[in-house]
């Protein structure tokens, strides 16, 4: 459904914009750009039908200049469209370039909900176990070692989340990064907020790092001896288990609001 703002209000939820007032500064042009990208990224499914031009830029104090230059950003990433007579709208979901680094922060941010999450989980099966593989294949004594030394820095931090998560994150990085295929690095390597994210969510089920201590190990040995079959299965597990950790966060997060009001 269209979202249509109202003539007087609709963004004084914009948070990167202060409409009580015009916007002053050096960077207006940034100002612009992630207001607007954060507006409709809230508004998820929802499509919104922004005010004429020279309305959109009485409500932020801007030029038609600096206006302009942002909604070229925001067609750029897929966000917006712009129809002759017609104004800009927000596009669909689906239409948003999901890859870009800011589409991504913008959806951490304010949209990662469930769908965010589940796609993450099923991008991060197809492409992690295939760089275990090779690495399992590839990785030279220099590069196991390492991977080692972050996992013995998992066990030294279980019972700290924070500490756990950044060994954790340092460990898979370490596997991607020695795969040897510079794609496949850069295409992990491009949605890294967006996993950090799932593995904030996952950690939050009670004692869920300490059990995945031990399928982490299992991923370790099997790249320390060479077989790259048991570590892209190894790979799999560990993701399918942060799926069902995430799925379980955000069930007990929607659970007492499904509950009726006595």
């Amino acid at each position: 459904m269209d979202l249509a703002l109202e003539p007087l209000g609709g963004f004084q939820d914009l948070k990167a914009v202060d409409v009580t007032r015009p916007i002053r500064g050096d960077k207006l042009f940034v100002q612009v750009v992630n207001g607007l990208a954060r507006e409709i990224v809230r508004a998820g499914s929802e499509r919104i039908v922004f005010p004429a031009e020279p309305e959109l830029c009485r409500r932020l104090g801007v030029s038609r200049t600096v206006l302009r230059e942002a909604v070229k950003v925001l067609e750029a990433k897929g966000l917006v469209e712009v129809g002759h007579g017609q104004g800009m709208k927000s596009r669909d979901r689906g239409s948003w370039n999901h890859l870009d680094p800011d589409v991504l922060n913008w959806q951490c941010e304010f949209g990662a909900d469930e769908l965010f999450l589940r796609n993450m989980s099923e991008v991060r099966e197809i492409l992690e176990p295939a760089a275990a593989a090779l690495t399992a294949e590839r990785g030279d004594d220099a590069t196991i070692a390492r991977i080692k030394a972050w996992y013995v820095q998992m066990e030294e931090h279980v019972q700290d989340a924070e500490a756990y998560i950044q060994a954790d994150m340092a460990l898979h990085n370490e596997i991607i990064v020695a795969c040897g295929n510079d794609i496949l690095n850069r295409m992990i390597q491009s949605i890294g907020t967006a996993l950090r994210i799932g593995r904030d969510v996952s950690i939050q089920v009670p004692g869920g790092w300490a059990r995945d201590l031990p399928l982490h190990c299992a991923l370790v040995e099997a790249i320390s001896r060479r077989d790259p079959q048991a570590a892209r299965a190894a790979t799999i597990v560990i993701i399918r288990h942060a799926a069902t950790d995430i799925r379980t966060v955000l069930e007990a997060r929607s659970g007492p609001a499904s509950q009726p009001d006595p």
